[in-house]
């Protein structure tokens, strides 16, 4: 599914021509493959911050195990890699030292691993009786260059992984998400057993958990809700409902249930207020009573940051949270709403 499209505008210098046109390249051979996908998400040209850094990515892909960085690379001459993992351009006869592009795309995959983590109690609920809270591992995230078709690789004394040709990428993530797939289970347990000493070392790299539906569901709304600047995000099912944040100073005064501080909400879609809050097989959710839109309630707090538990009294819904105690009226159900 390709959630996010490659829409930035076109540069007007040769050198920004030519990266847009690799990404451009690359976002069409992901969209090839994983555009009838529902397991395999597809993010183009997406931006996240993190305690005032910033990660430019080019590519995004999740799949059921994890996250891929794709960092783009318009290269019209030759790239070469050294045995000391460093990178030389040549073009028109020109040689010159360029960023390594691995090394690029790790801070991105850290710093988008690090914002992960930061809210992994609302994206993946507790396992084993609520007792151990999973979180997002180093094994969950891959970098992966992607050299344009007019582009030659010299590989000088080094032969990274992460580098290789764009129409290459699509192949090696299908191949990994295999691998993943064949650890799970029974039949995981079974290849892990019967495999010699240097197969299993590979399986030990695949033995993650897959995410669950609701799991991909709550990822894809936070990954969609951070995105920084450029495009509106375009998701298949669109993130039509949303709520107006009180101010700090509101919510802090509102430490009394019943004084609490009221969170207007309203469906982005049709702009009406007329929604309500559901139970339903993933927990409590919005759902707009004009056009039926619906997501998945936010439990995060505005105060702290904190993680937010959701509290039902008769008609009405606070968010109470666990970290600094602040109690807020998140919603009034109308009284014909849905039984919830």
């Amino acid at each position: 599914m390709i959630v996010k499209e490659k829409e930035s505008a076109r540069p007007t210098d040769p050198m920004g021509n030519a990266g847009f046109e690799a990404e451009k390249q690359m976002a069409f051979f992901l969209r090839r493959a994983f555009a009838e996908s529902s397991d395999v998400l597809v993010f183009n040209d997406v931006t996240y911050e993190r305690n005032g850094e910033r990660a430019q990515i080019d590519h995004l892909v999740m799949h059921r195990f994890g996250f891929v960085i794709v960092e783009s690379k318009s290269v019209t001459g030759t790239v070469e890699v050294n045995e000391h993992h460093e990178f030389v351009r040549t073009s028109g006869g020109r040689r010159a030292g360029m960023r390594s592009p691995i090394e690029q795309g790790r801070l991105q995959a850290q710093l988008l691993q690090n914002l992960l983590n930061d809210t992994k109690e609302s994206l993946r609920p507790k396992k084993l009786f609520g007792k151990v809270q999973p979180y997002f591992g180093d094994e969950r995230f891959t970098v992966f260059v992607a050299i344009s078709d007019q582009g030659v690789i010299e590989r000088n004394g080094a032969n990274p992984p992460e580098l290789m040709k764009a129409e290459r990428v699509v192949k090696e993530i299908v191949e990994k998400t295999n691998r993943y797939q064949q650890s799970q289970g029974v039949n995981g347990l079974v290849n892990f057993l019967a495999a010699g000493k240097e197969k299993t070392k590979e399986l030990e790299g695949h033995q993650v958990a897959a995410f669950t539906d609701h799991e991909m569901e709550a990822i894809k709304e936070f990954l969609t809700s951070q995105c920084r600047g450029g495009a509106a995000v375009k998701t298949a099912k669109p993130n039509v409902v949303s709520k107006q944040v009180a101010t700090v100073n509101e919510v802090a005064s509102a430490k009394n249930p019943t004084t609490a501080a009221t969170f207007a909400v309203q469906c982005d879609d049709c702009k009406t207020t007329d929604v309500e809050i559901l139970y339903g097989r993933y927990g409590y959710y919005l759902r707009c009573r004009a056009c039926e839109a619906t997501r998945t309630v936010p439990q995060k707090c505005e105060v702290c940051s904190g993680k937010a538990k959701l509290r039902k009294k008769a008609n009405c819904f606070y968010r109470d949270c666990q970290t600094c105690g602040t109690p807020v009226l998140l919603h009034t159900n109308p009284a014909n709403a849905e039984s919830s």
